[in-house]
């Protein structure tokens, strides 16, 4: 995609310059006119060393700015201008003159530019590096069956659902992690600041201190080593993180953990069983559906089960036969997958999976919360209780004698 160096004149007639991609002439001229900025001197720029890097950079750039609320936001209100029989063209345009986020907006008169000059709506999206694959492959079903407004609202609901999943899930977690924080720091406390100053008086006074203290003095001692070499550990972690970090190692961390091997596995089939009911309900075909689902899976596992099955599909198997003898997908959803083909309401199934494995998944993480808690507080108040008790015994003791 071209790139442009241009000087423009702002509101108040100061002068701006910068640099910007654009399609076009006519796309660069909307981008700079939304900005409300009047040209006065464009030239195209030669980056044709370094166009692959500035494309992903740019893709990388907009991908981080656009968070899933504002997407799921401006999905919404162009299915809804769709349903009202506004032109696909002047719903981008109106959606794009609501945004705050100017790399949305720069991205949405992008893609009315590329369809302006005859590219496909899927074509024109995909440019701009802000919207998911599976929108994506929706859109182009949708351009051919005509129901754009009906997948923009459906992709919009997904994408509301999963970010409500995720916060849940998030906020569940805020309230013991403040309470094991405070233990931490508690501990910090005792073992960097009370331990050392009651020792030298200890050795100052030449007093003789029982085992338990010693333990306590020498993890004191340890942890303030360990501070003054976390700087040392952080660079060193730092520099090696693609080995010590490789998601196949992560991830073979997360299976080996029986409680979150489950939690694991049930979100991602809540994940995928949705992906896979927005996809049928489309107008995508299986296969398709599958090959857009598996990408979008963390689990390398789970994801090469479902290309494995898309093939297997491809040669007119069904997908219920090759998973029955995989031992990492529930029975259950075998069964279910395997009831939808058969009464032909393998798009409802997906739905009930996903709803289901949902609930599968809140109902673990809040039985583990609610055992986490009281045992959290017992564990920490058995460590500081003990610290305390080691460190101040020989005092106790020596007012007894």
């Amino acid at each position: 995609m071209p790139v442009y160096k241009y000087t423009a004149v702002n509101p108040k007639g100061k002068e701006e310059k910068g640099i910007i991609e654009a399609t076009s002439l006519s796309h660069l001229r909307d981008i700079l006119s939304y900005k409300n900025l009047i040209p006065v001197f464009v030239e195209e720029v030669d980056v044709s060393v370094k166009k692959g890097m500035l494309s992903r950079l740019i893709a990388r750039l907009s991908s981080q700015k656009v968070s899933q609320n504002e997407l799921a936001l401006l999905l919404y209100q162009l299915g809804i201008l769709l349903e009202k029989n506004v032109h696909i063209t002047e719903a981008i345009n109106i959606v794009a003159e609501s945004q705050e986020n100017s790399f949305i907006k720069d991205a949405l008169l992008k893609s009315k530019s590329l369809i302006t000059e005859g590219k496909k709506i899927a074509e024109a999206f995909k440019a701009t590096n802000i919207f998911p694959d599976f929108l994506v492959e929706m859109v182009k079903a949708g351009e051919e069956s005509g129901a754009l407004g009906k997948i923009f609202i459906s992709s919009s609901e997904f994408i509301e659902r999963q970010n409500q999943f995720k916060s849940q899930i998030v906020n569940s977690l805020i309230y013991p992690s403040i309470v094991i924080g405070v233990g931490f720091v508690s501990l910090f406390i005792i073992m960097q600041v009370v331990i050392p100053t009651i020792t030298k008086i200890y050795a100052q006074f030449k007093i003789e201190v029982p085992t338990s203290t010693k333990i306590v003095i020498a993890l004191s001692e340890f942890t303030g080593f360990f501070i003054k070499t976390l700087p040392f550990i952080g660079i060193l972690i730092f520099v090696f993180r693609k080995k010590l970090f490789k998601e196949e190692y992560i991830e073979t961390i997360k299976m080996k953990i029986p409680f979150f091997k489950k939690v694991y596995l049930y979100s991602e089939i809540s994940n995928f069983s949705s992906t896979m009911h927005l996809l049928l309900q489309g107008g995508l075909t299986l296969t398709q559906s599958l090959e857009i689902a598996a990408s979008s899976l963390k689990s390398k596992y789970l994801k090469q089960i479902i290309s494995e099955g898309k093939e297997k599909v491809e040669k007119g198997f069904k997908l219920s036969w090759f998973l029955k003898d995989k031992k990492l997908i529930p029975s259950e959803v075998v069964q279910m997958i395997a009831l939808g083909e058969e009464s032909g309401r393998l798009e409802e199934m997906f739905r009930l999976l996903s709803v289901l494995y949902r609930k599968h998944t809140e109902k673990l993480i809040s039985k583990f919360l609610t055992l986490l808690e009281p045992l959290t507080l017992i564990i920490l108040s058995v460590m500081i209780g003990f610290f305390i008790f080691a460190t101040l015994f020989p005092i106790f003791n020596l007012s007894i004698k």
